[in-house]
């Protein structure tokens, strides 16, 4: 009996953590979405283009620094969780993966958007909502025997968002056990 509270706690507190990573991750494609659609608005690409600049040139340059600009927030967050003793199973491979991914994600969304407000507030709103909420909602929807399929046909649908897929694997690493015996 003591062991399934001491699992709960443990799926409790990764929640928790989750939460609070889908906050400082859903800032990330903001910023590169800003930083895009700013560039768009001053025609700067349309400048560098008429001065020589090669267009691929231009996307690997952009995408480079991006990627490398994502990595340290990211690696931050896994210091962190080292220092802290903040432990979930395979989810710095996740957290690794998840720069090139969002710097994609974040340069296909940016093409949907004309102003640069309504972009940062629309990714930031996305990858939260998707992240912090769903995934949240996906595993209490896949404990629950009547819920269980509709969290699982949900879960594929959120995995289009980056930032879903590390929160959701956070939550999924402390709470296997719970919905595996469920």
């Amino acid at each position: 009996m003591f062991f399934i509270f001491k699992e709960r706690e443990k799926a409790g507190n990764a929640m928790d953590y989750a939460f609070m990573v889908a906050i400082g991750l859903s800032l990330i494609p903001t910023v590169i979405v800003s930083f895009i659609l700013k560039e768009r608005e001053e025609n700067l690409k349309h400048m560098q283009l008429i001065s020589g600049m090669n267009k691929c040139g231009y996307w690997i340059s952009n995408t480079l620094a991006d990627i490398t600009k994502a990595y340290i927030p990211v690696l931050i967050i896994i210091l962190l969780t080292r220092i802290f003793n903040v432990n979930y199973e395979g989810v710095w491979i996740l957290y690794l993966l998840f720069p090139p991914a969002i710097v994609m994600f974040s340069y296909t969304f940016s093409f949907l958007f004309k102003s640069e407000t309504n972009a940062q507030i629309s990714i930031f709103a996305l990858n939260f909502l998707v992240s912090g909420v769903m995934s949240i909602l996906v595993i209490t929807l896949q404990i629950i025997p009547m819920t269980e399929q509709l969290g699982n046909h949900l879960r594929w649908w959120c995995c289009l968002i980056p930032t879903y897929c590390v929160t959701h694997s956070i939550i999924w690493s402390s709470s296997s056990e719970i919905i595996i015996t469920a």
